[in-house]
């Protein structure tokens, strides 16, 4: 697994080389916008109020009002504390992050809409990538549908040590930011960490428009 944040060098997608080293630094630590975490049931109350009261919750609602975003993850994983991303999810009892799940929201300083460019978002996240680990391959780089957002989902994997990796990337640019919703996954681990990563996925909303 890589030993560090990846999405650094992918900040150059303004195409302003005046502009790198501010957009480097700005991304190497995030303001404290107190994300709030607390738990979903996924039943009814109305429909179902007994099994509503007794079955523990099926996700936790994440919530940062502050970067205009909010999503559920599964509940058998669980936040971890990392000041190189919004969230960092790690399955429940998990020792070692051969498996985990991130939010990253780079810090960006001010620009015009136009100036962020999902080819250089995705040039930048897949060569910076390929810095950690030289035999990458992308398997698949599709857009995807996301309200009021141009999103595009990038598949690869690389080897380490004898084992597979998998790597999972959403790329997506909305109201002039960029958010990245990725999984990495040893191969072992993949068809339970792609299930978490698509259930994030799909609850993503937003909340600054």
């Amino acid at each position: 697994m890589k030993t560090g944040p990846i999405h650094r060098a992918m900040l150059l997608f303004l195409g302003l080389g005046g502009l790198s080293a501010a957009l480097a630094a700005g991304c190497h630590g995030h303001e404290d916008s107190n994300p709030q975490a607390r738990p979903v049931d996924s039943l009814s109350a109305v429909a179902q109020p007994a099994a509503a009261a007794t079955s523990a919750p099926s996700s936790v609602l994440w919530d940062n009002s502050a970067k205009g975003i909010k999503l559920k993850y599964p509940a058998d994983w669980q936040s971890k504390k990392n000041p190189d991303y919004e969230l960092m999810l790690l399955p429940a009892g998990a020792s070692k992050e051969d498996r985990r799940i991130t939010v990253d929201i780079p810090d960006l300083p001010p620009h015009l809409p136009f100036m962020i460019q999902m080819g250089r978002v995705e040039h930048d996240y897949v060569q910076d990538l390929k810095k950690d680990h030289p035999d990458l391959q992308v398997q698949d780089s599709v857009k995807v549908n996301l309200p009021d957002s141009t999103a595009k989902l990038v598949r690869s994997l690389w080897h380490q040590n004898g084992t597979t990796y998998h790597d999972m990337a959403l790329l997506v640019i909305h109201a002039s930011a960029v958010y990245i919703l990725d999984a990495e996954t040893n191969e072992g681990q993949l068809a339970a960490t792609s299930g978490a990563f698509d259930s994030i996925r799909a609850s993503i909303q937003w909340t600054k428009h």
